[in-house]
């Protein structure tokens, strides 16, 4: 394990969490719904149907990338192009901004697929486990990085105006970029000979059409599908959840985020060494259970105590749950094939964030936030029964 390139590597999950925590799941909910009227329903069709448009071309890019050899001109572009639309969000109408918080998040997503794929490049096998979980960790010092410097500004332009949320988009833009240095010019890689469009989607067709002998890939996708289903929702409106049902305000939302963020990077770090010790298939049960619990409390919750609770437990949740899929998703293909795998993982992924977000999102808007919860409990239980059926250390 080369530790520069580790770094270099873990650097830009500090960066794109930085995307992830201000603008998914605060700044532009709440930028949408309180200045521009916009719905949760509006919402949840931007960031699911984003999700739909990335996922079309992501085992294209992953294949593209493991022909090529090469990572890092996608990583680096998709990113260029998640910033200029993140900053575009400023001062449009609904419609624009609607629009603009599409490509970003587009961009956004599609750039992991190829990151996610570096990973075999800088660590063995035997160390998958705790080199994602340093990633995912330093993805959440990311999240308490960018909290900091947005308290900052809030507390000059105000928490609850809309110059504030204005200056996050750009400031946001901005900590994405910058963060994202290192691995740009941290990690090398050779080139290797162009290759043709046509050997790309020869690559993709032929696992297409012989994906009945990746079976258990197959079961791995589905029980990922229906995880992250939940989780891209909870992502999503968890911020307005918090304003309708305890009448949360921004500034006491930073202090549940900064909290989850702890809890996230201590769930990713131990994660990590578990994931190495007893397998990425046993973490990810753990995480599946502990989720349903985390969506219990949430339920039930009626003041801010329980919520910084549920917000505790649901950060390690989640970090578990990435720290575990990448090397999961590593121990079952070719290392030929990884690059297309990941594009398979994220497809799967992305089509969650198309269905989890416009259902939460049209069931918050038609019934109402508690109904909209429940929902989130049966696609976890489903995920933890596909999971049965992947091979691996838990019976």
């Amino acid at each position: 394990m080369n530790k520069k390139e580790v770094f270099a590597w873990g650097m830009y999950d500090l960066a794109n969490t930085i995307f992830a925590a201000l603008f998914v799941t605060f700044f532009f909910p709440f930028y949408v719904k309180e200045f521009l009227n916009g719905t949760e329903f509006q919402i949840g069709l931007v960031f699911g149907l984003s999700m739909l448009a990335v996922a079309v071309v992501v085992p294209l890019i992953g294949a593209w990338s493991d022909a090529v050899g090469r990572r890092m001109p996608f990583i680096v572009f998709f990113t260029l192009l998640c910033c200029f639309f993140t900053s575009l969000v400023v001062g449009v109408s609904l419609k624009w901004a609607l629009l603009a918080g599409f490509f970003a998040n587009f961009s956004y997503h599609a750039a992991l697929t190829t990151y996610n794929a570096l990973l075999p490049k800088i660590a063995k096998p035997s160390e998958f486990g705790k080199v994602s979980g340093i990633g995912i960790a330093m993805g959440y010092f990311g999240t308490l990085i960018s909290l900091g410097i947005a308290a900052i500004i809030l507390s000059r332009l105000g928490w609850e105006t809309a110059e504030g949320a204005r200056a996050i988009f750009i400031a946001t833009a901005i900590m994405f970029f910058v963060f994202s240095l290192p691995t740009f010019f941290g990690i090398r890689e050779l080139s290797r000979m162009k290759t043709s469009a046509s050997a790309v989607f020869g690559s993709v067709g032929y696992t297409l059409r012989n994906f009945s002998r990746f079976k258990s890939f197959f079961m791995f996708l589905l029980s990922m599908f229906f995880y992250v289903n939940a989780i891209n929702a909870v992502i999503v409106f968890l911020f307005l959840f918090a304003r309708q049902e305890i009448h949360l305000g921004v500034k006491a939302f930073f202090i549940v985020y900064v909290l989850q963020a702890l809890g996230a990077v201590a769930g990713s770090f131990i994660s990590g060494r578990l994931v190495d010790s007893y397998g990425p298939k046993r973490v990810l049960c753990w995480s599946g259970i502990l989720w349903i619990g985390v969506i219990g409390l949430l339920y039930f919750v009626s003041n801010f105590v329980m919520f910084i609770i549920a917000g505790i437990v649901g950060g390690a949740a989640l970090g578990m749950v990435w720290t575990a899929q990448r090397p999961k998703l590593l121990e079952m293909v070719a290392s030929s094939k990884v690059g297309q795998f990941f594009g398979f993982l994220e497809l799967a992924n992305k089509f969650s964030g198309i269905i989890g977000p416009i259902v939460f999102g049209a069931l918050v808007s038609f019934v109402n936030y508690r109904v909209a919860m429940l929902s989130l409990i049966i696609f976890f239980v489903l995920g933890l029964f596909f999971l049965k059926f992947v091979p691996g250390d838990v019976k």
